[in-house]
């Protein structure tokens, strides 16, 4: 081996070491920040039982991606000395639309899913299934960057699925609903893992060439342009009472306070999976990160108390299981995940 292959293949291998280091540190974020995504509804103004859930969480999707933004740009990028960096890629239009469109899938689609999720059902079912992310990052992997498929990572799409239709227990389900519940929540868990597996088919296009800790910045300036102007004006006319609850929510000491705990946790969550995706790939970084499950489950019942159910807990195994099948496999951490060794 010369001495440029050799250089060559050390500098992969640090990188697949660094993309696992990063993702681990978003997974336990990630599964974290769901102690604050289910306190959300038991403050001020959504704990009150008369609350429109779907107006609820429209607000705190919103506030997600305002606050977020904000305590990130300040405790992170401008103490990293990065704030020109955020401007410099706001201006580069190629980069910049790659970001907005991928805000779009993570703001709108998953965020608002999530909070349905959530609001419906329960944190330890939006998080469970939301593992489906993995499936929908892998394909869109394939097919957008050619990253590598094998044998493997088809038979732990195909235990992902499996896990994920026990998580969903379809039984279950078809009863609540014929029973007159609603199928909002499940809406909402499939919204999403659609979403957060989308999404960084879009951002990583844009990290390729920018940095990513500004990256970051930008999606959530982005989304919350989309949620001011779009959304809100929406919800003014489509919700009673929308303008008086956006209010409360402003003026709610409870609700800020678990939303810069959520900024500190989800908002740092993405800081790291934006690291990882030009280092090990989409598909590998939604499946490894794949540990917020156990990580959230853990927090749910130890901090908050919530019984989890039988079904989440076998499907959230059955589903992490499928992952380490996904990539798990011989010199994968030394492999490159782009074929052409991009």
């Amino acid at each position: 081996m010369t001495d440029i292959e050799s250089i060559i293949k050390k500098q992969k291998s640090n990188r697949v070491k660094w993309g696992f280091i990063w993702a681990i540190i978003c997974a336990v974020l990630w599964g974290l920040g769901y102690i604050p995504l289910t306190v959300f509804w038991g403050v001020t103004p959504f704990a009150d039982p008369e609350v429109d859930y779907i107006a609820a969480s429209v607000l705190i999707s919103a506030f997600q991606s305002i606050v977020f933004g904000i305590v990130l740009a300040l405790i992170w990028v401008a103490v990293n000395g990065k704030i020109k960096e955020v401007g410099k890629t706001v201006k580069k239009l190629a980069v910049s639309k790659w970001l907005f469109t991928g805000a779009i899938f993570g703001g709108p689609m998953a965020l608002l899913g999530t909070a349905l999720a959530i609001g419906y059902i329960g944190g330890a079912f939006a998080a469970s299934f939301t593992l489906l992310c993995a499936v929908v990052g892998t394909v869109l992997g394939r097919l957008v960057y050619k990253e590598k498929l094998s044998i493997k990572t088809i038979a732990g799409i195909i235990l992902i699925l499996v896990g994920c239709v026990i998580i969903l227990d379809p039984q279950g389900v078809i009863d609540e609903i014929s029973a007159g519940g609603s199928i909002i929540g499940y809406i909402g868990g499939i919204m999403a893992a659609v979403g957060f597996g989308t999404e960084g088919i879009f951002a990583s296009r844009a990290i390729d060439v920018t940095d990513s800790d500004s990256s970051v910045i930008v999606k959530y300036i982005s989304e919350s342009i989309m949620w001011i102007c779009i959304a809100f004006p929406i919800s003014l006319v489509i919700f009673p009472g929308f303008g008086d609850l956006l209010v409360s929510t402003i003026t709610s000491f409870d609700f800020m306070f678990w939303m810069v705990i959520a900024a500190l946790s989800l908002g740092m969550c993405y800081v790291a999976m934006y690291k990882c995706y030009p280092l090990i790939g989409v598909g590998r970084t939604v499946s490894f990160t794949a540990f917020y499950v156990p990580v959230s489950i853990v927090a749910l019942t130890v901090f908050l108390g919530q019984s989890i159910s039988m079904f989440i807990i076998v499907g959230a195994i059955i589903a992490i299981i499928g992952m380490f099948v996904m990539y798990w496999e011989k010199d994968s951490m030394a492999d490159s995940m782009r074929e052409g060794g991009e």
